[in-house]
């Protein structure tokens, strides 16, 4: 039994709302005084941040009675807190159908343990069944293990060996991760910051697809960690609906089509004003990676960017250029 066991365990004695004693646990897990010690002041921890974080009462508490005598106070308060409803299960396994990257196996684990939580099974399979029976997963090997061993590694700094495979190109990398990410059917690991380069030196990539890293293994730990290349997700998943890294910029647009289309994928983005074409003039707070750029070019004769000049001719250029793939010539 691993400590994360023994302290899910410990926590699960301290639930019945009984006493326990430490030399009870230090028998039951064979384990030293410390050691027990140790484990309830995670637990009190973990117990400490989520009163501040309101998802527990403040009366919520270990009780310590100064002769090695522990008890939880209030337990019938955790209790009592709401689970999942049905259909807040429902919600999650169409979310889980949608993204598509586990394997048969993991994903059928996964949707099975979110239904053994409903109380009426019958209906909530009513509504996935169909999906659940075309269900084709990305990823042809497990990921939930390879998922657990990045985690564990950004926690402790380690730096990780892997082959990476893209454009029929396989090479060696050593990364140390700092983040995992979902993006459009995939998990990634970050190894810098969200305005790095991406995608375009093989050699200097920071992102991977977690299901694409091959014979994944710890070479080091404890490794230092740069603030600069810090990954902020929130910021990053504002910026752009393709998970390509880039710097901050400011688009200025006009769209010809609903601008909810373009609102609710940038949330830092404004209308300006309405053009007497009937397009609507919009600013986007977004980057300048290839995903802006992938996007914006995938919305055809919606769009006219105004600016910056970079990004009005790299889609004035995309298009000329896939006209040409239909042997349509254009003077430039």
């Amino acid at each position: 039994m691993n400590s994360q066991q023994r302290m899910l365990t410990i926590f699960l004695h301290l639930l019945s709302g009984k006493q326990i004693t430490k030399r009870e646990l230090m028998e039951e897990f064979n384990k030293k005084e410390s050691t027990i010690q140790r484990d309830i002041g995670y637990i009190e921890e973990v117990l400490h941040t989520e009163v501040v974080n309101s998802s527990l009462p403040n009366t919520v508490n270990i009780k310590r009675d100064g002769r090695g005598n522990y008890q939880l106070q209030h337990s019938e308060d955790i209790n009592k807190l709401e689970g999942l409803t049905d259909t807040d299960i429902l919600l999650l396994l169409k979310i889980l159908h949608s993204t598509r990257i586990f394997n048969k196996r993991e994903f059928f684990s996964l949707s099975n343990k979110l239904l053994a939580l409903a109380e009426n099974k019958e209906s909530l399979q009513f509504f996935i069944k169909n999906e659940q029976l075309y269900y084709q997963g990305i990823a042809s090997d497990d990921m939930l293990e390879q998922l657990e061993m990045i985690a564990n590694a950004i926690i402790n700094h380690r730096m990780l060996e892997f082959f990476y495979t893209k454009n029929d190109v396989t090479e060696t990398f050593q990364r140390v991760p700092n983040a995992i990410y979902f993006s459009d059917m995939y998990f990634y690991m970050l190894s810098s910051s969200h305005t790095a380069q991406d995608d375009t030196d093989l050699l200097a990539l920071n992102k991977f697809r977690i299901h694409s890293m091959v014979d994944v293994k710890v070479i080091s730990s404890h490794n230092k960690r740069n603030h600069k290349d810090k990954f902020e997700g929130g910021i990053f998943r504002t910026q752009t609906v393709l998970p390509f890294l880039g710097n901050p910029i400011t688009i200025l647009l006009d769209f010809y089509y609903d601008p909810m289309y373009v609102l609710d994928r940038f949330p830092n983005s404004k209308i300006l004003q309405t053009n007497e074409d009937g397009s609507t003039r919009i600013e986007i707070k977004g980057n300048d990676g290839y995903g802006m750029k992938m996007w914006l070019s995938s919305q055809s004769h919606m769009v006219k960017v105004i600016s910056p000049k970079h990004i009005r001719d790299y889609l004035i250029q995309d298009m000329k250029d896939t006209l040409r793939l239909y042997d349509i010539e254009i003077n430039d």
